[in-house]
């Protein structure tokens, strides 16, 4: 459809892109379409209607992502699931998701099908992935091992980038200006013909954020070319960005000793792919793709004053191999290959007999192998079933003695399988049950493997296991009214937790090491309704409500099953909601979006104890944008309007702890009131 917008959500829009909506003759009977409808979604192993996946799932496309205009992923799922990111502190600042109310590190990340986690990393930075040169984003929740492997216990967020576009020369430029000195520039083109195609594009952008010394700089670039070979379609990419962001907000040694102010602080962040994907037509049902894809980071995380960095840096080569068969129009089935070879440094841990740190190199190897179906078994009714089999191994090499051991191996499998039926254009009800994993990364068996040599103990650590079941309906009444509700429930066992060492031996022991100990649960409950009206004139309203708990099954107990002594949970709120309305002719719009995230447990940043935030998060943002002349269109933006301003010594005294509107994680601002103009040519 000429307008699209976020499927299976009625979420909040913050700025709207007028040369979209020039481009549509009645906006409201544009609105009053069900979203769903006719777009595709990678959900399944091959591209699948919305509207026949039981997967619950949320997109946005090219329109829409200049319309809300965020700049990174963190932004975007703000508005796609609000509550579920953590941010801390302004831009820049790292961001988790918590997805469905299951674990930060249970999220992966892909662009155009392949994994962007740092194998380095516990979780993915989703404040530091930016979204220049993306022309969709998909957020599936629930069990996706079956396609994507490890981390994908609460969700996949999955990229894609420009393609091939209409045939002829466009591209937009864009220059953005705002308070506390923001200042960006964004440009990208596309050329393209009958015998192939060209993308191309770049970013830069820096601000203060607020405090002295606290400032933010990223830039990056991508380029993507095709060509038609005969039947087959080839394409080659290449994509970096990078950012440094000040942190100087950090603790004391000791707990109890209280914050300290650092503005020499600061993060580095940096990511490089490239690579080549092939699609070949072999005979009529039977298609042939393959991927194949060089991905490398570097990460300085702050570790004192004036800019010392714990660094570190992994290099990844993936291939994707599948193979899609379709006998009949009732039937497929899509069978998949994949191998990834990682490579990482860090200097993240000590040695206790001299107290000085130890460089490592970490190899890790994975193998999986995958087969999804799908069978329409009558008209309307469609079931998807998938096996999934992982393996991996981890080598650590120490580099001051070249010392070279076997870190660890472990082995997963997963299965999926759900129901989806189309009752009527008014009304789909799906549901969903699977199995999830998550595989030790190289930092988890590098330390077990550090621990052993110090102890000469053994410490194995097994894959995190998780299982879930899914419900929902979706549809429109009336015309005018469109809903959605989902249910969910995760159960994950085998927690991988830091066991500290709690020996004070003299000489000291490396007994600090992951374990497998424990299990949560997850469930939530999720309600949209949302209603469109006018007709040059066009209006509508979006409501989301979201209820969820997740317990400790360990110490379920008054007192404990929040988290008390389980701090696997914290940072998930009870209770969520978004409202947002909007106001648009041909060739302006006015939007307005309030959010509140409702208390929950975090982590005392002094003392480390699991603690109640107390009071909701809420946040509001404002957004206008009008075309004035044609390919010129100008958006005025406000966000975090409802935040007070702190001083460095607000913080430091802790006068705003525990009331929400000060921060989303305890211990960190909350971003501070910002408004922006932006101007954007397209042509």
């Amino acid at each position: 459809m000429g307008h699209s917008r976020i499927l299976f959500t009625l979420a909040a829009l913050s700025v709207v892109s007028p040369a979209a909506l020039a481009a549509r003759s009645n906006a409201a009977e544009a609105d009053r379409k069900p979203g769903e409808a006719t777009v595709t979604v990678s959900a399944e192993a091959q591209p699948v209607e919305v509207t026949r996946t039981p997967s619950p799932v949320r997109v946005v496309e090219a329109d829409e992502l200049a319309r809300l205009g965020s700049r990174t992923l963190a932004e975007l799922l703000e508005v796609l699931q609000p509550g579920a990111v953590m941010s801390t502190g302004t831009s820049g600042a790292t961001a988790s998701a918590f997805l469905n109310g299951t674990l930060s590190r249970n999220v992966v990340v892909l662009l155009d099908g392949l994994r962007l986690n740092d194998p380095t990393a516990l979780s993915p930075d989703l404040g530091a992935l930016s979204l220049v040169g993306i022309a969709r984003v998909e957020l599936v929740l629930g069990p996706s091992s079956v396609l994507y492997g490890s981390d994908a216990i609460g969700g996949a967020i999955s990229l894609t980038s420009l393609g091939r576009g209409a045939e002829g020369f466009h591209g937009q430029a864009g220059l953005k200006v705002g308070t506390d000195g923001l200042r960006g520039t964004t440009a990208q083109v596309q050329l393209s013909d009958a015998k192939g195609w060209i993308a191309a594009g770049g970013e830069a952008t820096q601000q203060n954020n607020g405090f002295p010394g606290d400032a933010f700089h990223q830039a990056g670039g991508f380029l993507r070319l095709g060509a038609k070979l005969g039947d087959a379609d080839l394409a080659g990419f290449y994509r970096n960005s990078g950012q440094t962001a000040s942190v100087p907000f950090t603790t004391l040694s000791w707990p109890g000793s209280g914050r300290d102010y650092q503005p020499g602080r600061e993060t580095r962040a940096r990511q490089e792919s490239w690579g080549a994907s092939l699609r070949w037509p072999l005979a009529p049902g039977l298609v042939l793709e393959d991927t194949l894809q060089a991905l490398s980071g570097h990460t300085g995380d702050p570790d004192g004053s004036l800019r010392q960095q714990t660094d570190r840096d992994f290099r990844r080569v993936e291939d994707q191999l599948t193979l899609h068969w379709t006998p009949t129009s009732a039937f497929r089935l899509s069978g998949r290959l994949e191998g990834r070879e990682d490579t990482s440094h860090a200097e993240n841990y000590y040695d206790p007999s001299t107290f000085s740190p130890v460089r490592y190199r970490g190899e890790g190897r994975d193998l999986a192998g995958a087969l999804e179906s799908r069978w329409t078994l009558f008209d309307g009714l469609d079931w998807v079933a998938g096996l999934r089999r992982d393996a991996g191994h981890r080598d650590l090499t120490r580099l001051d003695s070249g010392l070279r051991s076997r870190a660890g191996s472990a082995e997963a499998g997963t299965w999926r399988s759900g129901l989806n039926w189309v009752l009527a254009p008014e009304l789909r009800l799906y549901a969903s049950a699977g199995q999830g994993f998550r595989m030790p990364n190289t930092t988890e068996f590098a330390l077990n493997a550090q621990a052993e040599a110090q102890d000469a103990q053994a410490y194995p650590i097994a894959p995190e296991r998780s299982r879930t079941l899914q419900v929902g309906a979706t549809g429109l009444f009336a015309g005018h009214w469109e809903y959605r509700l989902e249910a969910q429930r995760t159960r994950i066992d085998d927690l991988l937790a830091y066991v500290y060492d709690t020996s004070f031996a003299f000489p000291p022991l490396f007994t600090s090491h992951y374990a497998n100990q424990g299990s949560i649960r997850a469930q939530s409950l999720e309600g949209a309704l949302g209603w469109r009206g006018g007709s040059d004139l066009a209006y509508g309203w979006d409501l989301i409500l979201r209820s969820q708990e997740t317990r400790d099954l360990d110490h379920n107990v008054e007192g404990q099953r929040y988290g008390q002594q389980n701090t696997a949970i914290v940072r998930h709120p009870f209770f969520t909601g978004a409202v947002s309305a909007f106001l648009q002719s041909k060739s302006w719009r006015a939007d307005l979006r309030f959010d509140r995230v409702g208390p929950r447990y975090d982590l005392n940043d002094t003392t480390y104890d699991v603690i109640s935030t107390g009071h909701p998060y809420q946040t509001l943002h404002l957004g206008f944008s009008i075309e004035p002349v044609k390919h010129l269109s100008l958006a005025l933006r406000g966000d975090n309007l409802l935040q007070p301003k702190l001083s460095v010594q607000d913080w430091l005294d802790g006068r705003y702890d525990q009331k929400g509107d000060a921060a989303l994680v305890y211990g960190f601002p909350a971003p501070e009131p910002r408004w922006s103009l932006a101007a954007t040519w397209r042509w």
